[in-house]
């Protein structure tokens, strides 16, 4: 039994989760697809409007070489989170 459902594994659903995770919740993510599934759709070259600093969730430093991150650094980063 879950006290939590999370639909999505995107950005927001993974910033849930960890909400939930800090306030001892027991949450389930149900995602159609890949983690971040919907940045994995992304075009290759893609970059980011809003800087890193503002894409961050969790607390965890989101570190980009790059003012705007792109799409690989932005994979890299949620499925770390």
């Amino acid at each position: 039994m879950f006290d939590l459902l999370i639909i999505g594994g995107g950005p927001i659903g993974l910033a849930c989760a960890l909400e939930a995770k800090k306030a001892g919740l027991n949450y389930l993510i149900l995602e159609k697809g890949t983690l971040v599934n919907s940045l994995y759709n992304y075009p290759l070259g893609m970059t980011f409007f809003s800087t890193s600093e503002k894409l961050e969730i969790g607390g965890v430093p989101f570190v980009s070489n790059n003012i705007k991150p792109t799409r690989a650094e932005s994979l890299e980063y949620y499925r770390r989170v």
